[in-house]
């Protein structure tokens, strides 16, 4: 029974390693069997990986791996060459994880890229589908309704009478007029008001908002309202542009239903349709309201804020928005892109900042999962008493705010804090020892402290996913033979980590992200021998909470924080979507199920 178990751990052995050969050994055949045209997409993309996919229509994907891979190049040659120069001065270890990173992600990424390749081009030779691109989709789909409108109109304007001509050629200049004339009073009226109202606001306001808005350069302007104004009139013209086509289609539609109602029962089967069958779109409008307002507006205006020269700080030899209000707001291009990777002293902070933040990211991923599914394990066995009691400790304590918990830690480790006061009295020390000054163990301490405040979390989650693998599993396998580790490694971590994937990808663009456990203890400090002082971060800072000192903390470099974070939404979208997409749970979707 034992042989039998090790034979079939070593088949699997072997099967993932055939996996991840299987397009380098398929290759020759794929490549002989394709047609002129995947022959030569499958030889470009040996050059430019990911353009072949893109050449084969799976344009999202293909663009993202081609641009990233030649930005991943350019920008490890670009560091190595000034990393040798010594135009920039890193840490032993900082300069081991950036390089690794880029080294890693570079071969990542074309294997990825050419192994798509070979799959879609053998799929196309087996005459299988393949997913294609969803913008591709998107504007067949829309070309599609284009023409089904205008077959559409031709027709009913060809058969239609003259109050059904005029209607259709009046939608085109008054929105929601023609409607009334066929009963449809609610869609009528509301969309007259909102032509009515997007007219009026446009007349009023609207209009110079956005004259100021894209003539910056050449008024002499100071405010940032005007660049939140311009963001809100390009997303209301572009509302009025959807709602513009839909008021089209509803008169064609009003047109093709000409005289089959009576004017109580149109009525009447409005107000049904708006309660029943249009109760979902009604009731969706105020989140979508609340996401515009409170999310995309925001992100729109960051963005836009990262292209002028809105800043508290002169930098020589850019143009920057200074306090005293002498320089008037203007567009700069990618000007603070260039501060960002042109001037040594931020290039070197950045470089130490994204290293740290990798590397935490991911150390404070995969504590907190394993750890918490180690507990898991242990309160899953028969024989521990007392369950109930110890996990309410741990959903006790993952009750407790999370910044009460971190600076009642941070204060445990002070230079005047209990724990140096304890080990002085006891003798093991003879001064205090500075845990939040010294780096390394600064670092140490957070990977620790976030570890033990989200482990309740990932306990009680991985509690519940065990108790759904079924007992006839395990069963199986130790009358095959498997021990407990075996059974663990075959059994119980495939299914939880099929299951917690999509989590794990969240849970490590959030610790990316993740602000409380390092500002509150430690605030980014100290400040690394490698980081230069013209600059803000310190040695424990990750990329959001340098955004944070640099936005609102002196200098308050707006601009530059604007572009920080949209370097910050490019690493962090590119990281989940590949990772995401390669995982069984994105697919084998239904493999569990």
């Amino acid at each position: 029974m034992k042989n039998s178990g090790r034979i079939n751990l070593s088949l699997k052995k072997n099967g993932r390693i055939e996996t991840f050969l299987q397009p380098f050994l398929s290759f020759k055949r794929t490549f002989l069997e394709a047609n002129v045209y995947r022959k030569i997409t499958m030889l470009v993309n040996l050059i430019l990986p990911g353009f072949g996919n893109v050449l084969l229509g799976q344009v999202e994907i293909g663009l993202i791996v081609l641009l990233v891979f030649y930005g991943l190049i350019g920008a490890t040659s670009y560091f190595m060459h000034a990393y040798i120069t010594g135009s920039i001065a890193l840490s032993i270890l900082n300069s081991i994880i950036v390089f690794g990173i880029l080294f890693v992600a570079i071969l990542a990424l074309y294997y990825y890229g050419f192994r798509k390749n070979v799959e879609n081009v053998d799929a196309l030779n087996n005459e299988d589908e393949i997913s294609g691109s969803i913008i591709v989709s998107f504007f067949k789909g829309l070309f599609s309704k284009i023409k089904n409108y205008w077959v559409d109109f031709y027709v009913n304007y060809k058969i239609g009478t003259s109050k059904d001509k005029i209607s259709l050629i009046t939608s085109f200049f008054i929105m929601g007029l023609p409607m009334l004339s066929y009963k449809e009073l609610i869609k009528g009226i509301l969309f007259f008001l909102i032509q009515v109202i997007f007219i009026s606001y446009m007349i009023a306001a609207g209009a110079t908002h956005l004259s100021i808005f894209f003539n910056l350069n050449n008024l002499q302007i100071r405010e940032t309202y005007y660049i939140i104004f311009g963001v809100i009139d390009l997303i209301i013209i572009a509302l009025f542009v959807y709602f513009y086509i839909v008021s089209l289609s509803q008169t064609l539609k009003c047109v093709k239903k000409a005289n089959k109602e009576r004017w109580k029962q149109a009525l009447k089967r409005q107000f049904r349709d708006l309660v029943d069958t249009n109760l979902n779109v009604c009731a969706l409008i105020i989140p979508v309201l609340g996401a515009i307002v409170f999310t995309i507006v925001p992100i729109v205006f960051m963005i836009f804020i990262a292209f002028t020269n809105y800043s508290f700080k002169t930098v020589e030899g850019y143009d920057n928005f200074d306090l005293n209000h002498n320089i008037f707001l203007k567009w700069v291009g990618f000007s603070t892109f260039e501060r960002i990777f042109a001037l040594q002293a931020n290039l070197q902070d950045f470089l130490m900042v994204f290293a740290w933040t990798i590397l935490w990211a991911t150390l404070a991923t995969f504590t907190c999962y394993f750890g918490g599914l180690l507990l898991a394990l242990l309160l899953n066995k028969k024989e521990i008493k007392g369950k109930v009691i110890y996990r309410s400790l741990f959903v006790i304590a993952m009750a407790m705010p999370q910044f009460v918990s971190l600076l009642t830690i941070r204060t445990l480790f002070e230079d005047l804090g209990p724990i140096n006061m304890l080990l002085q009295s006891w003798g093991v020390i003879d001064s205090a020892i500075e845990f939040w000054e010294t780096e390394w163990i600064a670092k140490v301490l957070i990977i620790a402290i976030n570890m033990w405040v989200g482990v309740p979390y990932y306990m009680l989650l991985m509690s519940g996913l065990l108790i759904n693998i079924p007992k006839d599993y395990y069963e199986a396998a130790t009358i095959e033979g498997a021990n407990k580790w075996q059974q663990f490694k075959e059994i119980t971590f495939p299914q939880i980590f099929f299951m917690t994937t999509p989590m794990l990808i969240t849970s490590f663009v959030s610790n990316i992200n993740n602000f409380n456990v390092i500002w509150f203890l430690t605030g980014g400090e100290p400040i690394s021998s490698s980081a230069t002082a013209s600059t803000t971060a310190g040695s424990t800072d990750i990329l959001i909470t340098w955004l944070y000192k640099i936005s609102m903390q002196s200098p308050q470099d707006y601009n530059f924080a604007g572009a920080l974070g949209i370097i910050m939404f490019v690493i962090s979208a590119t990281l989940s979507l590949i990772v995401f997409r390669q995982s069984r749970s994105y697919k084998n979707e239904g493999e569990y199920q």
